[in-house]
């Protein structure tokens, strides 16, 4: 890694849009730009973005996506009144930030379980270097990909998994029933609730 390519993935980016444009496998490929959080702030990992996200230059602008924001409004993360369409902007400016583990944009998941894993190490260096407190998968097949195992766990704090030392969760999946939703946003809120302060 290049002093520039360690600097540009150190930034703390300023209002969206957030588009970039990465050389990805030998092509180049229109994405999302990560979103680093503060030190100590949460990691939100998401799988890859869709092509409704990347043309709004936005995270999570699908009908799934967006039902993610409005979790993170109902556990605290975010203020209740947030706009959905920049509700990244907000969150990077709570301290907390958001990537993906592959950055090829698909309108569906189809990513190959190889493709998931070849988006590992590059998950673990962002983390290594942003030292988020905790890392927050959006999706379980992102959490058992980087586990390197499938997962009991259907939301909550996952037992045995930590990448560079950062404690991983989950979130309650998309269609999880109302009962798993309010214990898994509860869990999120305190995590959120539980972190440092004092630091920049």
């Amino acid at each position: 890694m290049t002093p520039d390519e360690l600097e540009a993935l150190m930034a703390r980016p300023g209002p969206g849009p957030h588009r970039t444009t990465l050389s990805i496998g030998g092509r180049t490929v229109d994405t999302l730009a990560d979103l680093p959080p503060r030190r100590d702030g949460l990691l939100f990992v998401g799988l890859n973005p869709s092509p409704v996200s990347v043309a709004a230059g936005h995270y999570h602008q699908g009908r799934l996506g967006r039902t993610f924001w409005r979790r993170l409004m109902l556990s605290g993360v975010l203020p209740p009144a947030t706009a959905v369409e920049t509700a990244d902007d907000v969150l990077v400016t709570a301290g907390h930030g958001i990537t993906d583990l592959l950055k090829v944009p698909t309108p569906r998941d189809v990513a190959t379980a190889s493709e998931l894993t070849s988006g590992v190490g590059p998950l673990w260096q962002k983390i290594a270097l942003w030292r988020p407190a905790a890392v927050v998968f959006i999706y379980k097949r992102a959490a058992e990909a980087s586990a390197g195992r499938p997962l009991a766990e259907p939301w909550g704090q996952l037992s045995g998994v930590a990448l560079a030392g950062r404690p991983c969760f989950l979130m309650p999946g998309p269609y999880a029933p109302v009962d798993q939703v309010d214990q898994g946003l509860n869990v999120l809120r305190n995590l959120a609730a539980a972190l440092p302060v004092d630091r920049a």
